[in-house]
């Protein structure tokens, strides 16, 4: 079924694969983290963790840091090298242009605005009666995970803020676009022969699995932008980059925050912009992505120039 090069294999035994790896790299990973913390913690600890009590928060962020590297990074790699025998270029990950990278830190900042109205439209989403048991289940999820959020964001010293931008902005920000963009929407993309679609699914099952409902939309919007900036430079590094800025802006915050005195619950306070800012905000972000776009076509233009010249020398 699994055949030896992504060339020979459908695009579902493809995605049969990632998934098989993903499931079995975050098991022998939890299982890494689980012996590290039994050597460093004890047993007790861990038993009351699994048995839902989250008070032990740097034996979170060990489970965290460990079990996500081994399910989105190790998966992704592994699953790379299968695919093909040039992986970086599978992957993606060859290219890197300076003038896209400043262009995608613009859009990431004048993209915060309209995720945020994006994000109050949600927040505000209600379901129909009949679905009231469902909505219950979304709230509860929702709340569970703001609290270990909220729990996970406590930093007193610059030692922990630098643990918490690897564990909520580095790692994700590499991990998740290896495993959705890298990996996920390339095999969407040859299986629909549609980027447009395998952008629009790879960003809704990014926003599902986080299993915040009432921050989906904000959540598959990024997703999506992620997934264009991919597909238009040719280049994973930019949208790791956007990644990492959309989380570690909100872990300095949070970091901020502590250090003025602050309650974390004023990070999740609605911050609505005046209308003349984010109507600027909205055509800034629209020229941005305009720019960013001509210009990668540019690039293509330059690039087949060079290739045909060369096999005319």
């Amino acid at each position: 079924m699994f055949k030896s090069r992504s060339a020979e294999r459908h695009p579902f035994s493809s995605l049969l694969l990632l998934l098989l790896l993903v499931f079995a790299c975050a098991i022998v990973f939890s299982i890494i983290a689980f012996v590290i913390g039994v050597l460093i913690y004890g047993f007790q600890p861990l038993i009351r963790m699994s048995e839902g009590d989250s008070s032990n928060v740097e034996m979170l962020r060990l489970f965290q840091i460990v079990s996500s590297f081994g399910m989105f990074v190790v998966a992704a790699l592994i699953f790379a090298r299968l695919q093909s025998n040039d992986w970086l270029n599978y992957l993606n990950l060859k290219k890197f242009n300076l003038i896209l990278a400043i262009l995608t830190i613009l859009i990431m900042l004048s993209f915060g605005p309209l995720l945020e109205f994006s994000n109050e439209l949600n927040k505000n989403m209600v379901l129909p009666e009949f679905l009231k048991e469902i909505e219950a289940w979304m709230k509860l999820k929702e709340a569970q995970m703001a609290e270990m959020t909220k729990q996970l964001l406590v930093m007193n010293s610059v030692p922990v803020l630098l643990v918490n931008m690897l564990m909520l902005a580095i790692i994700p920000a590499v991990g998740e676009e290896l495993i959705f963009r890298g990996c996920l929407q390339r095999i969407f993309g040859r299986w629909t022969g549609n980027y447009h679609v395998a952008i629009w699914i790879t960003a809704i099952i990014f926003s599902t699995i986080h299993f915040q409902f009432y921050g989906f939309m904000p959540r598959m919007l990024l997703g999506a932008l992620f997934g264009y900036l991919l597909v238009w430079s040719g280049s994973l590094w930019l949208p790791i980059l956007a990644h990492f800025m959309n989380n570690g802006v909100a872990v300095v915050t949070a970091y901020v925050f502590q250090q003025q005195g602050k309650s974390l619950d004023l990070m999740y306070e609605p911050d609505p912009a005046s209308q003349p800012i984010f109507i600027a905000s909205i055509a800034a972000f629209s020229v941005l992505l305009w720019y960013f776009y001509t210009y990668t076509l540019k690039l293509k233009e330059i690039n087949t120039d060079i290739s045909d010249g060369s096999r005319l020398g």
